[in-house]
Protein backbone atom coordinates (compact mmCIF):
# COMPACT_ATOMS: atom_id res chain seq x y z
CA UNK A 1 0.00 0.00 0.00
CA UNK A 2 2.37 2.52 0.79
CA UNK A 3 4.49 1.66 -2.67
CA UNK A 4 1.39 2.42 -4.47
CA UNK A 5 0.66 5.67 -2.84
CA UNK A 6 4.05 6.50 -3.66
CA UNK A 7 3.85 5.62 -7.08
CA UNK A 8 0.57 7.66 -7.61
CA UNK A 9 2.19 10.71 -5.76
CA UNK A 10 5.24 10.08 -8.57
CA UNK A 11 3.07 9.69 -11.87
CA UNK A 12 1.08 12.87 -10.74
CA UNK A 13 4.46 14.78 -10.18
CA UNK A 14 5.10 13.46 -13.77
CA UNK A 15 2.06 15.14 -15.06
CA UNK A 16 2.85 18.15 -13.06
CA UNK A 17 6.20 18.35 -15.20
CA UNK A 18 4.97 17.90 -18.07
CA UNK A 19 2.25 20.20 -18.25
CA UNK A 20 4.66 23.15 -16.52
CA UNK A 21 7.28 22.20 -19.54
CA UNK A 22 4.61 22.59 -22.04
CA UNK A 23 3.50 26.34 -20.38
CA UNK A 24 7.03 27.32 -20.19
CA UNK A 25 7.26 26.61 -24.09
CA UNK A 26 4.47 28.00 -25.03
CA UNK A 27 5.02 31.27 -22.65
CA UNK A 28 8.84 31.20 -24.02
CA UNK A 29 9.75 30.16 -27.22
CA UNK A 30 11.70 31.87 -30.07
CA UNK A 31 15.28 32.42 -31.35
CA UNK A 32 17.85 32.15 -29.16
CA UNK A 33 21.44 33.11 -30.16
CA UNK A 34 20.51 32.95 -33.79
CA UNK A 35 19.19 29.50 -32.93
CA UNK A 36 15.17 28.71 -33.64
CA UNK A 37 13.67 27.69 -30.45
CA UNK A 38 10.30 28.33 -31.58
CA UNK A 39 7.03 25.31 -32.13
CA UNK A 40 6.74 25.66 -35.77
CA UNK A 41 9.72 24.46 -38.09
CA UNK A 42 10.08 24.86 -41.79
CA UNK A 43 9.94 20.94 -42.43
CA UNK A 44 6.50 21.16 -39.82
CA UNK A 45 5.04 23.06 -42.89
CA UNK A 46 4.63 20.21 -45.05
CA UNK A 47 3.37 17.90 -42.23
CA UNK A 48 0.94 20.75 -41.40
CA UNK A 49 -0.54 21.24 -45.05
CA UNK A 50 -0.90 17.09 -45.11
CA UNK A 51 -2.63 17.06 -42.11
CA UNK A 52 -5.03 20.21 -43.31
CA UNK A 53 -5.11 18.70 -46.57
CA UNK A 54 -6.69 15.23 -44.95
CA UNK A 55 -8.62 17.07 -42.54
CA UNK A 56 -11.02 17.72 -45.70
CA UNK A 57 -9.81 21.26 -46.90
CA UNK A 58 -8.45 21.55 -50.45
CA UNK A 59 -4.46 21.35 -51.23
CA UNK A 60 -4.95 24.67 -52.42
CA UNK A 61 -6.63 25.46 -49.10
CA UNK A 62 -4.16 24.07 -46.65
CA UNK A 63 -1.55 26.00 -48.54
CA UNK A 64 -2.93 29.12 -47.58
CA UNK A 65 -3.67 28.31 -44.19
CA UNK A 66 -0.48 27.00 -43.69
CA UNK A 67 1.37 30.08 -45.14
CA UNK A 68 -0.52 32.82 -43.35
CA UNK A 69 0.15 31.03 -40.24
CA UNK A 70 3.66 30.60 -40.36
CA UNK A 71 4.01 34.48 -41.41
CA UNK A 72 2.87 35.78 -38.70
CA UNK A 73 4.01 32.77 -36.01
CA UNK A 74 7.07 31.59 -37.17
CA UNK A 75 10.83 33.22 -36.51
CA UNK A 76 12.99 32.06 -39.67
CA UNK A 77 10.80 30.94 -41.85
CA UNK A 78 7.80 33.82 -42.29
CA UNK A 79 8.05 34.93 -45.51
CA UNK A 80 6.40 32.23 -47.44
CA UNK A 81 3.36 32.36 -50.34
CA UNK A 82 0.62 29.06 -50.48
CA UNK A 83 2.37 27.89 -53.93
CA UNK A 84 5.33 27.58 -51.34
CA UNK A 85 3.69 24.39 -50.02
CA UNK A 86 2.11 22.43 -53.06
CA UNK A 87 2.83 19.04 -53.05
CA UNK A 88 4.14 19.33 -56.94
CA UNK A 89 6.62 22.48 -56.12
CA UNK A 90 8.25 21.57 -52.95
CA UNK A 91 11.09 19.34 -53.16
CA UNK A 92 10.75 17.25 -50.29
CA UNK A 93 7.50 16.11 -50.64
CA UNK A 94 8.34 13.18 -52.38
CA UNK A 95 10.45 11.73 -49.42
CA UNK A 96 8.03 12.81 -46.64
CA UNK A 97 5.28 11.33 -48.46
CA UNK A 98 5.76 8.24 -46.95
CA UNK A 99 6.19 9.81 -43.61
CA UNK A 100 2.26 9.70 -43.09
CA UNK A 101 2.14 8.40 -39.54
CA UNK A 102 2.40 12.01 -37.62
CA UNK A 103 0.02 13.92 -40.23
CA UNK A 104 -2.60 11.40 -40.39
CA UNK A 105 -2.37 11.16 -35.94
CA UNK A 106 -2.87 15.08 -35.97
CA UNK A 107 -6.34 15.12 -38.02
CA UNK A 108 -8.48 15.50 -35.29
CA UNK A 109 -6.18 17.66 -33.32
CA UNK A 110 -6.56 19.73 -36.55
CA UNK A 111 -9.88 19.83 -36.92
CA UNK A 112 -10.52 20.94 -33.14
CA UNK A 113 -7.54 23.72 -32.91
CA UNK A 114 -6.61 24.48 -36.60
CA UNK A 115 -2.91 24.67 -37.16
CA UNK A 116 -1.86 24.32 -33.79
CA UNK A 117 -3.51 21.34 -33.19
CA UNK A 118 0.29 19.90 -34.87
CA UNK A 119 1.47 19.96 -31.19
CA UNK A 120 -0.69 17.63 -29.72
CA UNK A 121 1.53 14.60 -30.82
CA UNK A 122 4.45 15.72 -29.79
CA UNK A 123 2.95 16.93 -26.30
CA UNK A 124 1.66 13.31 -25.73
CA UNK A 125 4.78 12.10 -26.83
CA UNK A 126 7.29 13.89 -24.36
CA UNK A 127 4.42 12.51 -21.77
CA UNK A 128 5.28 8.98 -23.06
CA UNK A 129 8.93 9.56 -22.48
CA UNK A 130 8.49 10.96 -18.98
CA UNK A 131 5.99 7.96 -18.27
CA UNK A 132 8.36 5.48 -19.72
CA UNK A 133 11.75 6.77 -17.76
CA UNK A 134 9.46 6.57 -14.30
CA UNK A 135 7.98 3.07 -15.26
CA UNK A 136 11.28 1.67 -15.81
CA UNK A 137 12.65 3.22 -12.57
CA UNK A 138 9.98 1.67 -10.34
CA UNK A 139 10.22 -1.56 -12.25
CA UNK A 140 13.83 -1.80 -11.46
CA UNK A 141 13.04 -0.41 -8.00
CA UNK A 142 14.81 2.68 -8.40
CA UNK A 143 12.18 5.67 -8.77
CA UNK A 144 14.31 7.78 -6.68
CA UNK A 145 16.68 8.12 -9.55
CA UNK A 146 14.08 7.57 -12.32
CA UNK A 147 12.23 10.54 -11.14
CA UNK A 148 15.28 12.69 -10.48
CA UNK A 149 16.36 11.48 -14.42
CA UNK A 150 13.20 12.04 -16.02
CA UNK A 151 13.36 15.55 -14.19
CA UNK A 152 16.64 16.57 -15.77
CA UNK A 153 15.24 15.56 -19.38
CA UNK A 154 12.68 17.61 -18.92
CA UNK A 155 15.17 20.36 -18.04
CA UNK A 156 16.86 19.78 -21.20
CA UNK A 157 16.85 22.69 -23.84
CA UNK A 158 17.36 20.72 -26.48
CA UNK A 159 14.66 17.76 -25.11
CA UNK A 160 11.86 20.41 -24.99
CA UNK A 161 13.42 22.86 -28.43
CA UNK A 162 12.58 19.27 -30.44
CA UNK A 163 9.76 17.18 -28.46
CA UNK A 164 7.61 20.42 -28.18
CA UNK A 165 7.88 21.20 -32.08
CA UNK A 166 5.37 20.45 -35.26
CA UNK A 167 7.90 17.84 -36.73
CA UNK A 168 8.21 14.09 -36.24
CA UNK A 169 11.08 14.06 -33.84
CA UNK A 170 8.91 13.61 -31.11
CA UNK A 171 6.93 11.18 -32.01
CA UNK A 172 9.67 9.13 -32.95
CA UNK A 173 10.76 9.78 -29.70
CA UNK A 174 7.82 8.56 -28.13
CA UNK A 175 7.89 5.21 -30.55
CA UNK A 176 11.20 4.30 -29.41
CA UNK A 177 10.83 5.38 -25.42
CA UNK A 178 7.80 2.81 -25.72
CA UNK A 179 10.50 0.01 -27.53
CA UNK A 180 12.85 1.27 -24.82
CA UNK A 181 10.74 0.16 -22.41
CA UNK A 182 9.60 -3.42 -24.10
CA UNK A 183 13.06 -4.17 -23.96
CA UNK A 184 13.39 -3.83 -20.11
CA UNK A 185 9.89 -5.27 -19.79
CA UNK A 186 11.53 -8.32 -21.84
CA UNK A 187 8.70 -9.58 -24.06
CA UNK A 188 8.29 -13.11 -24.63
CA UNK A 189 6.49 -15.12 -26.65
CA UNK A 190 4.52 -14.42 -30.34
CA UNK A 191 3.68 -10.84 -28.71
CA UNK A 192 7.48 -10.24 -29.04
CA UNK A 193 7.24 -10.20 -32.93
CA UNK A 194 3.94 -8.50 -32.64
CA UNK A 195 4.88 -5.62 -30.19
CA UNK A 196 8.29 -4.82 -32.37
CA UNK A 197 7.06 -5.71 -35.82
CA UNK A 198 4.45 -3.16 -34.42
CA UNK A 199 7.27 -0.34 -33.70
CA UNK A 200 9.07 -1.09 -36.43
CA UNK A 201 6.32 -0.15 -38.82
CA UNK A 202 5.32 2.62 -36.60
CA UNK A 203 8.81 4.28 -36.88
CA UNK A 204 9.45 3.92 -40.61
CA UNK A 205 5.97 5.83 -41.45
CA UNK A 206 7.26 8.22 -39.09
CA UNK A 207 11.02 8.84 -40.20
CA UNK A 208 14.30 6.85 -41.36
CA UNK A 209 15.08 5.22 -37.82
CA UNK A 210 16.76 1.85 -39.80
CA UNK A 211 20.06 2.43 -37.85
CA UNK A 212 18.33 2.33 -34.96
CA UNK A 213 16.89 -1.16 -35.03
CA UNK A 214 20.24 -2.89 -36.64
CA UNK A 215 21.86 -1.13 -33.61
CA UNK A 216 18.80 -2.80 -32.17
CA UNK A 217 19.08 -6.25 -33.80
CA UNK A 218 22.95 -6.07 -33.30
CA UNK A 219 22.78 -6.32 -29.49
CA UNK A 220 20.03 -9.43 -29.92
CA UNK A 221 22.77 -11.33 -32.00
CA UNK A 222 25.24 -10.67 -29.20
CA UNK A 223 22.80 -11.93 -27.21
CA UNK A 224 22.56 -15.04 -29.69
CA UNK A 225 19.37 -14.41 -30.07
CA UNK A 226 19.78 -14.55 -33.75
CA UNK A 227 15.76 -15.58 -35.00
CA UNK A 228 14.85 -11.98 -33.48
CA UNK A 229 17.67 -10.14 -34.60
CA UNK A 230 17.31 -11.14 -38.23
CA UNK A 231 13.20 -10.44 -37.84
CA UNK A 232 14.01 -6.88 -36.83
CA UNK A 233 16.87 -6.41 -39.55
CA UNK A 234 14.14 -7.70 -42.31
CA UNK A 235 11.20 -5.74 -40.77
CA UNK A 236 13.47 -2.50 -40.65
CA UNK A 237 14.99 -3.08 -44.22
CA UNK A 238 11.32 -3.74 -45.75
CA UNK A 239 10.00 -0.63 -44.28
CA UNK A 240 12.94 1.22 -45.56
CA UNK A 241 12.36 0.42 -49.09
CA UNK A 242 9.81 2.87 -50.28
CA UNK A 243 11.92 5.87 -48.84
CA UNK A 244 14.94 4.41 -50.69
CA UNK A 245 12.70 4.25 -53.73
CA UNK A 246 11.34 7.82 -53.42
CA UNK A 247 13.28 10.85 -55.07
CA UNK A 248 15.59 10.68 -51.91
CA UNK A 249 18.62 9.81 -53.46
CA UNK A 250 19.98 13.20 -52.78
CA UNK A 251 19.76 13.22 -49.26
CA UNK A 252 22.88 10.86 -48.20
CA UNK A 253 25.30 13.74 -47.46
CA UNK A 254 23.07 16.40 -48.93
CA UNK A 255 25.18 19.26 -48.40
CA UNK A 256 28.10 17.54 -50.24
CA UNK A 257 25.27 17.19 -53.36
CA UNK A 258 27.48 18.33 -56.04
CA UNK A 259 29.65 15.42 -55.79
CA UNK A 260 28.93 11.94 -57.13
CA UNK A 261 27.45 9.25 -55.03
CA UNK A 262 30.68 7.22 -54.86
CA UNK A 263 33.10 10.41 -53.12
CA UNK A 264 29.95 10.84 -50.98
CA UNK A 265 30.70 7.72 -49.36
CA UNK A 266 34.22 8.35 -49.28
CA UNK A 267 34.14 11.37 -47.30
CA UNK A 268 31.04 9.83 -44.90
CA UNK A 269 33.48 8.89 -42.31
CA UNK A 270 34.87 12.07 -42.29
CA UNK A 271 31.54 13.95 -41.69
CA UNK A 272 30.60 10.72 -38.67
CA UNK A 273 34.04 12.35 -36.75
CA UNK A 274 32.81 16.13 -37.96
CA UNK A 275 29.16 15.82 -36.61
CA UNK A 276 30.22 13.49 -33.40
CA UNK A 277 32.60 16.17 -32.20
CA UNK A 278 30.02 19.02 -33.23
CA UNK A 279 27.31 17.73 -31.60
CA UNK A 280 28.76 17.15 -28.43
CA UNK A 281 30.73 20.26 -28.66
CA UNK A 282 27.00 22.28 -29.00
CA UNK A 283 25.14 20.51 -25.97
CA UNK A 284 28.47 21.08 -23.70
CA UNK A 285 27.62 24.86 -24.76
CA UNK A 286 23.78 25.30 -25.01
CA UNK A 287 22.69 22.59 -23.06
CA UNK A 288 24.76 20.82 -20.30
CA UNK A 289 22.26 18.86 -18.17
CA UNK A 290 21.94 17.01 -21.75
CA UNK A 291 25.51 16.73 -22.08
CA UNK A 292 26.22 15.78 -18.63
CA UNK A 293 23.56 13.02 -18.92
CA UNK A 294 25.25 11.84 -22.18
CA UNK A 295 28.89 11.70 -20.43
CA UNK A 296 27.76 9.73 -17.50
CA UNK A 297 24.96 7.23 -19.43
CA UNK A 298 28.24 6.25 -21.68
CA UNK A 299 30.97 5.80 -18.29
CA UNK A 300 28.21 3.75 -16.42
CA UNK A 301 27.42 1.69 -19.98
CA UNK A 302 31.46 0.92 -20.13
CA UNK A 303 31.83 0.45 -16.69
CA UNK A 304 29.00 -2.19 -16.90
CA UNK A 305 28.99 -3.30 -20.14
CA UNK A 306 27.79 -6.87 -19.25
CA UNK A 307 23.94 -5.11 -18.54
CA UNK A 308 21.14 -4.76 -21.81
CA UNK A 309 20.83 -1.24 -20.59
CA UNK A 310 24.77 -0.75 -21.71
CA UNK A 311 25.07 -2.64 -25.00
CA UNK A 312 21.82 -0.88 -26.11
CA UNK A 313 22.77 2.70 -24.67
CA UNK A 314 26.15 2.79 -26.60
CA UNK A 315 24.80 1.07 -29.79
CA UNK A 316 21.78 2.97 -30.13
CA UNK A 317 23.96 6.43 -29.54
CA UNK A 318 26.63 5.08 -32.43
CA UNK A 319 23.55 4.26 -34.55
CA UNK A 320 21.87 8.30 -33.90
CA UNK A 321 25.76 9.41 -35.12
CA UNK A 322 25.62 7.41 -38.25
CA UNK A 323 21.99 9.03 -38.94
CA UNK A 324 23.26 12.45 -38.49
CA UNK A 325 26.59 11.44 -40.57
CA UNK A 326 24.35 10.82 -43.16
CA UNK A 327 22.70 14.18 -43.32
CA UNK A 328 25.75 15.85 -42.95
CA UNK A 329 24.75 19.40 -41.29
CA UNK A 330 26.50 20.57 -38.94
CA UNK A 331 25.05 21.46 -35.17
CA UNK A 332 21.77 20.31 -35.07
CA UNK A 333 21.20 20.00 -31.67
CA UNK A 334 21.19 16.64 -31.33
CA UNK A 335 18.10 16.19 -34.02
CA UNK A 336 18.81 13.25 -35.42
CA UNK A 337 20.29 11.90 -32.25
CA UNK A 338 16.89 12.48 -29.83
CA UNK A 339 15.76 9.01 -29.99
CA UNK A 340 18.64 8.09 -27.72
CA UNK A 341 17.11 10.08 -25.02
CA UNK A 342 15.22 7.01 -23.60
CA UNK A 343 17.97 4.78 -23.29
CA UNK A 344 20.52 7.16 -21.71
CA UNK A 345 17.89 7.42 -19.03
CA UNK A 346 17.46 3.59 -18.86
CA UNK A 347 21.51 3.47 -18.44
CA UNK A 348 21.63 5.56 -15.71
CA UNK A 349 18.68 4.09 -13.54
CA UNK A 350 19.74 0.44 -14.43
CA UNK A 351 23.40 1.54 -13.50
CA UNK A 352 23.53 3.58 -10.71
CA UNK A 353 23.48 1.42 -8.03
CA UNK A 354 21.60 3.60 -5.62
CA UNK A 355 18.01 1.27 -4.19
CA UNK A 356 15.13 3.28 -3.09
CA UNK A 357 15.72 0.68 0.54
CA UNK A 358 19.26 1.33 0.34
CA UNK A 359 18.81 4.86 0.86
CA UNK A 360 15.72 4.59 3.43
CA UNK A 361 18.03 2.35 5.54
CA UNK A 362 20.68 5.23 5.48
CA UNK A 363 18.28 8.11 6.47
CA UNK A 364 17.31 6.32 9.55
Amino acid sequence: MQYRSRNIILYVSVLGIWLMTLLIKFKYNGLIFGFDYGIYHPDGALYTTRALDWSGYSETEAAKIVSNWYNIHAYKFNTTKPSDFYYSVHPLYPEYSIRILYPLLSIPFVKLFGVPGMLVVPAFSLLILLLVILKIGIDLNKPLIAFSTLVSAASSSTVVRWMMANTTDALLVGIFSLTTYCLVRKITSYRWYLVYGALIILSGLTRISILFWIACASVLLIQKNRKKAIFITVVSLLIVIPTLLSNSSNSFLAVEADRSLWQRFLLYPFYLIKITFYEFAQLFVLDRILFFMCVLSIYLSFKYINKDSSKYLLLVLFAGLLTGAMNGTVGVNFRYQLPVIAFICWSIIDNTNISLNGFLKRSK
